[in-house]
């Protein structure tokens, strides 16, 4: 029986190798005689042994010269059945797959992406790979503890100022007068002159709770009577900035948010008057109310040093207040009298000329993941969490062609605000690679 079914492979052999046009008949292999099924040019029934399809290498498979559409073979590098679909090889059968888990507990206090030690895979099967992380996050409280006295305040001032005035312009065209029902979306706006507020200004963060509003004015800053600033869609006064080389003045029974900068003039704030923010100027006095002053909440774009609590702070010249404000943070002066406060409710520390003291801030820390392909970041793989949201869990999904060798890996950096205390831990993480395409 052996000898037939040898005898037959040649037989087919031999009409393959000829030039002799074969018919549409069947052809059958078996050690049994068989009828072959009609749809089938060629049927082979055995119980006992297998085909074996061409074997090669993944090099010599790509060696093969114009491949014809359907040609199938063995690849011995991936291990895996290959097909050529008229345009590219495909993968026949289950995609690959790669995982690697962990719980034992890793920390960071680097403040630039650095990889997680046992969150990594080598790719052994060239393809598109759908990337996915997910891990236990652990933010701890932090403080940061500093000396301060008024006279180092005014030099840490004019840095504030030069980090506002360093950030590039995006608009310079926008008229003098801002309001009258204006939508204002994230920007920094120069205006070359004085610039005022009327009505009522929307600003529109559009979705973004980092959007910078920045309006730097080359004259004097006002608002009219009963100026209402309404912030939407995220926009948040720890990123809103009003500047002017001249005065500020804002009306009275106006409602904004921001932090108000005068470059070497005063700050005259009406009464009435509810403001979300700073009043700082780098040489001129600073008189408020009555009203509310409260600090902004959030950590700010900007380094505020250690005035990063003060809501009024001036370099030369004198403080005022009128009637019963309420102030939430702290109010100081280098070079002037600080008066009638007696009558306001102040949750926070006045700081006479040349007086010091030691500030405790709390610190809100923000931890960042990302996904990378050989020390490149994967685009918007990238994903935030801060201290108060923590515990958290955290999630990042990619998706990225990847080559044989090629390797996948999770980073993550802390911010770099200044803290006694800088550390992030992660707990229960797992990273997952699941071919999706070739």
């Amino acid at each position: 029986m052996k000898t037939k079914l040898n005898l037959l492979a040649i037989l087919i052999i031999g009409f393959v190798l000829s030039n002799n046009k074969i018919d549409a008949q069947s052809m059958g292999i078996s050690s049994d005689a068989i009828t072959p099924d009609p749809s089938s040019i060629l049927e082979m029934r055995t119980t006992t042994k297998g085909m074996l399809t061409p074997r090669m290498t993944a090099a010599e498979k790509e060696n093969i010269s114009s491949p014809a559409t359907g040609l199938m073979l063995y690849n011995t590098t991936t291990n895996k059945f290959n097909f050529y679909n008229g345009s590219s090889w495909v993968t026949w059968g289950s995609p690959a797959y790669l995982s690697v888990d962990a719980g034992t507990t890793l920390s960071t206090s680097s403040t630039t992406d650095s990889p997680i030690a046992d969150m990594s895979k080598t790719i052994s099967e060239a393809g598109v790979y759908s990337i996915l992380f997910n891990g236990q996050l652990s933010i701890p409280a932090a403080l940061y503890t500093q000396g301060f006295n008024t006279s180092d305040a005014v030099s840490q001032l004019n840095s504030i100022y030069d980090d506002i005035m360093a950030i590039p312009v995006t608009d310079a065209a926008h008229p003098l007068v801002f309001g009258n029902g204006e939508v204002l979306f994230a920007g920094v706006y120069d205006i070359p002159g004085a610039a005022s507020i009327a009505g009522n200004l929307t600003l529109d963060g559009q979705g973004d709770s980092e959007a910078l509003f920045l309006i730097r004015a080359t004259g004097a800053f006002n608002t009219g009577a009963g100026v209402n600033v309404t912030l939407i869609n995220g926009a948040s006064a720890k990123n809103i900035f009003w500047i002017a080389d001249g005065a500020i003045g804002i009306g009275a029974s106006t409602d904004m948010a921001g932090t108000l900068f005068s470059h070497g003039s005063a700050v005259a704030i009406g009464a009435n008057c509810l403001i979300i923010g700073r009043l700082l100027t780098t040489s001129g006095a600073i008189s408020f109310g009555e009203g509310i002053l409260e600090l902004p909440t959030g950590t700010s774009i900007i380094d505020f040093r250690s005035l990063s609590n003060f809501i009024i702070f001036t370099s030369l010249g004198g403080i005022a207040n009128t009637g019963a404000s309420s102030y939430t943070g702290d109010i100081g002066t280098n070079g002037g009298a600080i008066t009638t406060f007696s009558t306001a409710t102040v949750n926070g520390t006045i700081f006479e000329q040349g007086s010091s003291n030691t500030i405790i801030s709390d610190v809100n820390h923000k931890v960042t993941f990302s996904l990378y392909k050989n020390g490149i970041l994967i685009p918007n793989s990238s994903r935030t969490r801060t201290h108060l949201n923590n515990p958290s869990d955290i999630s990042l999904q990619g998706i990225s062609a990847a080559a044989v060798g090629d390797t996948i890996d999770v980073r993550w950096k802390i911010d770099t605000q200044n803290a006694d205390n800088k550390s992030a831990s992660v707990q229960n993480r797992i990273l997952t690679l699941i071919q999706v395409g070739n």
